[in-house]
């Protein structure tokens, strides 16, 4: 009678997990099963690791283009498992390129002003000010 286990997974992942661009990320496989399990990491299909006793996958300084999914991959001498994707996403904030825009109209006279279109994730959300003031929005703007 043989005591071999395959290798299962102690925890799948869950909901996306949302991070800030420049901070470290540290993802972990929880696996276990007979000794020697051996873990690989692929992010979007795309081998990161090849097969070693190390379990967590770390990146030090989280860029954009670390955002997708990651996914573990344990064996041993009785098989080989893939883990459920789990989804990394990189908050960041573009740039946001202040145009002074000086418009002139009469009274009563809408004023159009335009923002360029900031590159972030999540979505920003933006506030107007005049002269230093928050513009609480009302049907009138």
């Amino acid at each position: 009678v043989s005591d071999d286990v395959a290798p299962y997974f102690k925890t799948e992942p869950g909901l996306p997990q949302i991070h800030l661009e420049g901070n470290r990320l540290v993802l972990t496989c929880l696996a276990e099963g007979s000794w020697p399990l051996e873990f690989k990491w692929m992010h979007n299909d795309r081998e990161l690791t090849t097969y070693s006793s190390e379990y967590k996958y770390i990146i030090s300084s989280l860029q954009t283009f670390d955002a997708g999914f990651y996914q573990c991959v344990v064996r041993n001498r009785m098989g080989a498992l893939l883990q459920r994707k789990s989804e990394v996403q990189v908050a960041y904030m573009g740039n946001f390129m202040d145009t002074d825009q000086r418009k002139t109209v009469s009274q009563g006279h809408a004023a159009l002003l335009n923002l360029l279109p900031i590159s972030s994730c999540p979505r920003p959300q933006v506030t107007w000010f005049r002269e230093g003031h928050k513009i609480i929005p009302s049907n009138r703007m």
